[in-house]
């Protein structure tokens, strides 16, 4: 079957969407005809990858608003034109920012679509501009989101089948968006780390992730003020929140080391080292960061919220009360005297791997084309 995969990202760009789109367009290559339109600049670049890659071209318009959208769009359209048109399948990456373009396109091709939803960027929108305080789920049941939502409710319909990587994404698709709930599959996504030689320091903490508010690394800093002076925390990512998130360390005398984007391996490499991960998030859809952690024997702090403790459950982490410093700071002093790793390893090698992943995607593959 030939399957013409649309994506935001492709590496080299770095990050969770990237990975993912170049480790199953690899895999399902092996069955299939696999080709990638990703945005990015540099043309086509098959000789580097044994799937074909189709970058769409978003240089000097980038950086202009509104015409450069337009710009982008117009090019991914035309490039979902051409290879949709000579494809058996479609598999888009998002509701919005490749989805709506894709799907409008898919449609008039009246091609079969798969779309992948992993996060609503209506919310994270509204969240990170801070234009709301609102959890996903209040976001949702009081109407907000605006034209992004709209955007969004429209490429879901127009899509044949939904994917989500876990029960409570599917759960807000059915219940906000008014999705069929027989068009709404959960297939948990495929998570695989290296071998490595951990080399831990037992006064270092690290957490992974953009950020942003929602992530609320704040509350992490705040909780270590309130542990001994020893404690380190590594912070492994960048976003609008860099400058904020530096000058409340400092003010809380809280020892903390921004250690910026790093390349996966590297990134691995820090939680591996790393006496405990920590995720202090308000949402997560499913945090595939704590899926990594585990993988890694590292013990995990985790925020008791929907998604996420579909991973991380009372027998695999230690779970905090979200926007609560001082319960996590007491979970993390519990956490330093328990050890979970190896429930946590047993139970995310089972259900997050690639034969599952892979078997899932080709039954939605069948029922979408039938």
């Amino acid at each position: 079957m030939k399957i013409t995969l649309i994506t935001p990202i492709f590496p080299p760009v770095i990050g969770g969407p990237a990975s993912y789109t170049w480790e199953v367009s690899h895999r399902l290559n092996k069955e299939h005809e696999v080709t990638v339109l990703a945005f990015g600049d540099g043309g086509r670049h098959s000789d580097e990858v044994p799937v074909e890659l189709v970058r769409v071209y978003d240089g000097f318009f980038r950086e202009l608003p509104f015409i450069g959208s337009i710009v982008r769009q117009a090019n991914m359209a035309a490039k979902v034109f051409y290879y949709g048109f000579i494809s058996d399948f479609l598999y888009i990456q998002g509701p919005l920012v490749v989805g709506y373009t894709a799907s409008l396109v898919g449609r008039l091709l009246r091609k079969p679509m798969l779309m992948k939803y992993v996060g609503d960027i209506a919310w994270e929108t509204a969240h990170r501009k801070k234009k709301t305080l609102k959890n996903l789920d209040e976001f949702l049941a009081d109407g907000d989101g605006g034209i992004l939502r709209r955007l969004q409710r429209k490429a879901f319909r127009r899509a044949h089948n939904l994917i989500v990587p876990s029960q409570y994404l599917r759960d807000v698709l059915v219940t906000y968006y008014k999705m069929p709930s027989d068009k709404v599959h959960v297939v948990y996504n495929a998570v695989e780390v290296p071998d490595l030689e951990k080399k831990v320091d037992e006064n270092v903490f690290v957490t992974v992730g953009r950020l942003v508010p929602h992530k609320n690394i704040a509350g992490i800093i705040e909780a270590m003020a309130l542990l001994p002076k020893k404690y380190e925390l590594r912070v492994v990512g960048s976003g609008p929140e860099h400058n904020d998130l530096r000058e409340l360390a400092d003010k809380l005398d809280v020892k903390v080391n921004f250690l910026g984007p790093q390349p996966r391996d590297k990134t691995l490499q820090e939680v591996a080292n790393g006496r405990l991960f920590i995720l202090n998030s308000n949402y997560e859809g499913l945090p595939h960061a704590v899926v990594e952690a585990m993988l890694l024997k590292t013990p995990v702090i985790a925020t008791d919220i929907l998604g996420t403790t579909e991973v991380a459950t009372d027998e695999t982490a230690v779970l905090s009360e979200p926007n609560n410093p001082e319960d996590l700071a007491a979970k993390i002093e519990e956490a330093l005297k328990t050890d979970k790793t190896q429930v946590a390893y047993d139970f995310v090698s089972k259900r997050f791997n690639w034969d599952q992943h892979l078997e899932g995607l080709n039954q939605l593959f069948s029922k979408t084309k039938k």
